[in-house]
């Protein structure tokens, strides 16, 4: 059960509503029943991933994302049919609405708890996606009544290089965000650079154009403040990204 404590100190660190740290506790005790049953079986990678493992202060993400090491059908199955077991204890009568296997990869599943908390859950194929390196990694649980969880992730150079292709595919300011984060650790070096020419569009470092649009200010702070205490702005963040890419090339 979630210590009121612990929700009003994870809501003023965050600066976000309480329902948004109930969904963060949900979230940690979907991972525990992640890393108990299923942890050779899948990749946990994302923004929550990224939360969890290298920033965990930077904000309350809402969705859990996961590849299949192996067949997708197999693991949607075991998924649908033990997580909400295994969730019983802490969330009884939590469930699917709809299940992994009613949807279509491209289209996420939802844990819903009784109280109307709702993690998304997607779970893709391994099949089209690049082999970026990935590492064994303690997770963040933040709340005491969470267990431990251990899962396969990506490594911190390929969270960068993998969020830079995010946010050249889809320009979300989530992905801005985090990779605003990751130049504030000083994560964006010559390990991500490399990574990034090896499998991202174009074989060679990000040029500058590919940062040259920040989300404006309104659609900035919708996306964002809910989940975390922004401090910077869309256009800040975009200038700091581009000016570590660009510090990187020759």
């Amino acid at each position: 059960m979630l210590d009121p404590d612990e929700e009003r100190s994870v809501a003023a660190a965050f600066g976000v509503a309480t329902a948004q740290v109930r969904r963060d506790h949900f979230i940690s005790h979907v991972l525990a029943a992640l890393s108990e049953r299923f942890a050779d079986r899948l990749l946990f990678f994302g923004g929550t991933a990224l939360s969890r493992t290298h920033l965990p202060d930077g904000r309350l993400s809402e969705d859990v994302d996961l590849i299949s090491l192996g067949s997708r059908s197999g693991l949607a199955t075991d998924l649908d049919g033990t997580l909400p077991r295994a969730l019983r204890r802490e969330f009884p009568g939590s469930g699917w609405r709809p299940a992994l296997g009613e949807v279509r990869e491209s289209h996420p599943a939802s844990l819903v708890a009784t109280d109307g908390t709702t993690v998304r859950v997607q779970l893709l194929s391994h099949t089209g996606y690049a082999p970026w390196p990935t590492e064994r990694r303690a997770l963040v649980q933040r709340y005491s009544d969470a267990a431990p969880a251990t899962l396969t992730v990506p490594t911190l150079a390929s969270f960068v290089a993998w969020k830079t292709v995010a946010w050249i595919d889809r320009a979300a300011p989530r992905d801005l965000y985090d990779l605003w984060l990751l130049t504030e650790l000083g994560a964006v070096d010559a390990a991500a650079g490399d990574l990034f020419r090896r499998f991202g569009p174009t074989n060679r470092l990000p040029h500058p154009r590919q940062f040259a649009t920040a989300p404006d200010e309104e659609t900035w702070r919708r996306a964002l403040g809910g989940q975390t205490r922004l401090q910077v702005s869309g256009a800040e963040a975009l200038a700091g990204v581009r000016g570590t890419w660009q510090a990187l090339t020759p």
